[in-house]
């Protein structure tokens, strides 16, 4: 299996909001247009280019993030990059509705359209984060603890004192669902194992719950530069027996 480096596996902000699917209701209801999740959402960072995010209608300054093509540009925004929470920080808006989006932002005066050769969809590549065992969905999420420690900024101080001090901590995160149903999978125990040839710690993710969405998480320390393996051990409420998933990724 191919060794993915931590900083391509962009993490769920919290977990929850990071790699989550859609909420089931949402996905019955009928999409947003890209003006509409811009308007609610992403013009809150977009329309003044904070954090060094692309303004609206700058098309100098989306042209070298489509070069990948579509797909992949819609696939850093649901994984989350830089200083953007996955989903925008918003885990209800579809993989339609942030794709509508980022071609709202790319061209306002054209948002039905596609955006130009740049933005061509090119077939996107298989994600690292994500597995489907047994009928559930499960999303890993990898976040530098120093990253969380400046999210916190400004929040409530039990969340900023949290986060462990020193280097080569990480938040690992997971989130699961129902893949026929797309629900959240709630009151699950999961139990994950951070490890290399050298080291490893084994912990029970804690539920947490953020923006209605339900992740499970705990922090590991990782130091260094070799390959980690990520097993989660996942005993989902009423099922027989425990499910497992193996993720690799490297520092």
């Amino acid at each position: 299996m191919t060794t993915t480096p931590l900083r391509l596996l962009v993490p769920m902000l919290m977990a929850a909001a990071a790699l989550a699917l859609p909420q089931a209701s949402r996905a019955q209801m009928a999409e947003r247009t890209g003006k509409q999740v811009v308007d609610e959402q992403c013009s809150k960072c977009h329309a003044t280019g904070e954090k060094g995010a692309p303004k609206i209608g700058d098309r100098d300054a989306w042209i070298p993030r489509l070069k990948q093509g579509m797909d992949a540009l819609v696939m850093s925004a649901i994984r989350g990059h830089g200083g953007m929470p996955a989903r925008g920080n918003r885990a209800d808006l579809t993989d339609g509705e942030i794709k509508a989006a980022i071609n709202y932002m790319y061209n306002p005066a054209a948002p039905a359209k596609k955006a130009d050769k740049a933005a061509e969809a090119k077939p996107a590549a298989a994600d690292p984060t994500h597995k489907l065992i047994a009928g559930t969905d499960i999303y890993l999420g990898v976040l530098p603890a120093e990253t969380m420690r400046t999210r916190h900024s400004g929040a409530d101080s039990k969340a900023k004192t949290a986060v462990p001090e020193g280097k080569g901590y990480f938040y690992v995160s997971a989130v699961l669902r129902d893949h026929a149903s797309k629900a959240e999978i709630k009151d699950a125990q999961v139990e994950a194992r951070v490890a290399n040839l050298m080291t490893g710690e084994t912990k029970t993710l804690e539920a947490v719950t953020v923006n209605n969405a339900v992740s499970y998480a705990a922090y590991f320390q990782m130091p260094g530069k070799d390959p980690y393996t990520v097993t989660l051990k996942i005993r989902k409420p009423g099922a027989p027996a425990a499910i497992e998933a193996k993720f690799d990724l490297k520092p």
